[in-house]
């Protein structure tokens, strides 16, 4: 396609306006020029592919033209009318990017515990829980693991020098385990790993403290520390990430709008604008 453009369009270039730059395709008035294809054949390609690439170049170029041509002579002029849409689009654009560089410059991004038990005690109705959830010790073991009845113990204890041999056994034996019992996992995470399936989740939670059950392979125990129940508040632990974005957001705004106004107001000082009536 390439060679044969180039042969039948060499002859307009007396009416194209670029000079000595050689037309290669042309749609209606629009033409895609010699110069126009440069760079996009990266060095080093063999010669057969970099035709290929020029040739698909080019004919993607015609039909794009062909289908903006027909949606000019189709749209009625005041749908064709971009030229305010591109100004305000180019000016959201700088304001954001210029207003992204005064927040990563200028915005405290320190959040003290304190502050964040504050702003959930004034909001703890805005934290509502979706799902059960549950601090739980899970240990997953291989049936020929040794000492189980140590685990059915050290899971249930709340001796530290227990919890930390129950670490270590894990370590070395467990197929998989959590022991972060302060951290808070949904409910039905937990679930997936080990093989029961109450039908009544909040019974279940209100019911069970210690599981143990077993499949073919693996001996599990699940020891249920802590639990909220769907529709209760949240606990802040479990929420201090939505709790630190939501902060975080509120003081981005603030410096943004008190950057904003500053602006205004200097600029009021300065005669920089004038409103005619």
């Amino acid at each position: 396609m390439f060679f044969v453009i180039s042969g039948l369009l060499s002859s307009c270039n007396m009416f194209t306006g670029r000079g000595s730059d050689q037309p290669v395709a042309r749609v209606k008035n629009k033409y895609l020029y010699k110069s126009d294809l440069e760079g996009i054949i990266s060095p080093g390609t063999h010669p057969s592919d970099s035709a290929a690439i020029i040739d698909r170049y080019i004919e993607n170029w015609v039909r794009q033209q062909i289908f903006v041509a027909e949606a000019e002579q189709n749209l009625s002029d005041d749908r064709k009318d971009f030229q305010r849409k591109v100004e305000d689009y180019r000016n959201s654009l700088i304001i954001f990017t210029y207003e992204n560089q005064l927040v990563k410059s200028k915005l405290d991004t320190v959040i003290s515990p304190e502050l964040m038990a504050e702003y959930y005690e004034k909001h703890k109705d805005e934290f509502k829980l979706r799902d059960n959830i549950v601090q739980v010790r899970f240990i997953k073991l291989p049936l020929d693991a040794p000492n189980v009845n140590q685990v059915r113990r050290f899971i249930r204890s709340e001796n530290e020098e227990d919890l930390l041999a129950l670490e270590e056994y894990s370590l070395n034996h467990a197929a998989s385990f959590y022991l972060e019992e302060e951290s808070w996992f949904l409910f039905s995470d937990i679930l997936r790993d080990i093989p029961i399936n109450p039908q009544n989740h909040e019974l279940f939670l209100r019911n069970n403290r210690f599981l143990e059950r077993n499949d073919n392979y693996y001996r599990y125990f699940l020891y249920i520390k802590d639990f909220r129940l769907e529709g209760s508040p949240s606990p802040i632990a479990y929420q201090s990430d939505n709790i630190r974005a939501i902060i975080l957001n509120k003081r981005k705004m603030d410096l943004i709008n008190e950057y904003r106004q500053e602006i205004y107001k200097q600029a009021v000082g300065n005669g920089t604008f004038e409103i005619f009536q």
